[in-house]
């Protein structure tokens, strides 16, 4: 485990969400209360562009607003609704999952949301954090890097997957305002925090250490 301050890491926290409440993104499945169409969401954001995603997450709100529902008719249409983002192999997953849950309410435990088709690790930690406010650290490649270059360790692409990393993430992420955390440090990590940073806009500047280098 590496060592940071506690002090550190609530400086870090309070930043992270002062930011957020200016640059709150309101994607439309933030929003959303129907648990169905909140798990639909995760798994279409899984390694794919967020904007790219609101049509045609608008649309299937729209389409689909139970898992039979969406069942019946993948099965009569053979329609695909990843196509238009590359993952065609992504909608069996969806159908499967869509049988799974049928005639079930849909869980609010990370082991029992993984038995679902197509819920990994992230799309559980995710639906539990930004729709139900559970404690569950989130971890992507841009997730790494922020907090990589803030707290100042090296990382690699196998670095989100280390017991070491998850454990630090978790003691990051705090025991209230998870959903808000999570979202500032998702929009944060997307937008400022990317492969070449835009530091002048950062209001982790004065404390970041990969700055500092």
């Amino acid at each position: 485990m590496i060592n940071i301050p506690n002090q550190k890491i609530k400086k870090f926290r309070a930043k992270i969400r002062k930011w957020h409440s200016h640059f709150i993104i309101n994607y439309p499945w933030r929003k959303t209360k129907n648990k169905w169409h909140a798990l639909v969401a995760e798994i279409m954001l899984q390694r794919t562009n967020a904007d790219q995603v609101v049509p045609i997450y608008n649309d299937f709100v729209v389409r689909f607003p139970s898992p039979e529902h969406f069942y019946t008719h993948m099965l009569e249409f053979k329609e695909n609704i990843f196509k238009n983002l590359g993952l065609e192999w992504r909608n069996k997953y969806l159908i499967d999952a869509a049988k799974y849950i049928m005639g079930n309410e849909i869980p609010l435990n990370k082991k029992e949301l993984m038995k679902i088709p197509g819920v990994g690790e992230y799309a559980a930690s995710a639906f539990l954090s930004l729709h139900f406010n559970i404690k569950e650290a989130i971890i992507d490649s841009n997730i790494v890097r922020l907090y990589a270059r803030y707290f100042n360790f090296e990382f690699d692409g196998e670095t989100r997957r280390k017991k070491w990393f998850k454990e630090l993430a978790n003691r990051i992420t705090p025991d209230k305002e998870i959903k808000k955390f999570n979202y500032s440090i998702l929009d944060f990590s997307r937008n400022i925090c990317i492969i070449k940073p835009k530091c002048n806009e950062c209001v982790l500047y004065a404390e970041c250490l990969f700055e500092k280098k």
